[in-house]
C-alpha cells in the first residue's frame, strides 16, 4: 500500500513541480528575464528523468530507487524555496500573483514533506519485517541447540 502511494505522490509530486515550474517561466510572475521554449522543454525533460527513473526502478521491487527519489524530491524543494525567495524579491508582479506563487511553493514544499513522512513509513515497515525476520531465525536456531 505504501509503495503505491509513494509511486503515485512521486508521480504527482512531478506535476506539481513542473507546474511551479512553468509559471515562473512565464510573463506574468514579472522576473525580468525572458525563458525560451527550449529552457523550459530541457528542464522538464531531465526533471522526468529524474524523477521517473528512481520511481521506475522502486516499483520495480528495487527500494533503492525510493532512495534516489527521495534525494531527487529534497533537491527540487530546495528549488522551490528559492521560488518562494525569488517572488519575494525578484519578482515585479502585483502582490496577488506573488502571493500565489508563494503559496503554490509551500504548498508543494508541504506535498514534499509528506511524501517524505510515507517514504520514512515504509522504510520502517521494512525494517519491522527484516527485523522479525531475523529474530525468527535467531529464535529457531536456539531451539534447535537445545
Amino acid at each position: 500500500m505504501l509503495k503505491k502511494q509513494l509511486v503515485s505522490l512521486g508521480i504527482v509530486s512531478w506535476v506539481l513541480f513542473s507546474v511551479v515550474n512553468l509559471l515562473m517561466s512565464s510573463k506574468f510572475v514579472k522576473l525580468g528575464q525572458q525563458v525560451t521554449t527550449s529552457d523550459i522543454m530541457k528542464s522538464l525533460i531531465i526533471s522526468a528523468v529524474l524523477y521517473f527513473v528512481p520511481i521506475v526502478i522502486g516499483a520495480m521491487g528495487h527500494n533503492a530507487g525510493y532512495y534516489v527519489l527521495a534525494l531527487v524530491i529534497i533537491i527540487y524543494s530546495v528549488g522551490l524555496i528559492n521560488v518562494i525567495l525569488t517572488m519575494f524579491y525578484g519578482s515585479s508582479a502585483n502582490m496577488t500573483i506573488k502571493a500565489l506563487m508563494i503559496f503554490a511553493g509551500i504548498a508543494v514544499l508541504v506535498f514534499n514533506g509528506y511524501w517524505m513522512i510515507l517514504a520514512f513509513r515504509y522504510r520502517h515497515s521494512l525494517d519491522n519485517v527484516r527485523d522479525e525476520k531475523k529474530y525468527q531465525e535467531l529464535k529457531r536456531q536456539q531451539e534447535q541447540q537445545k
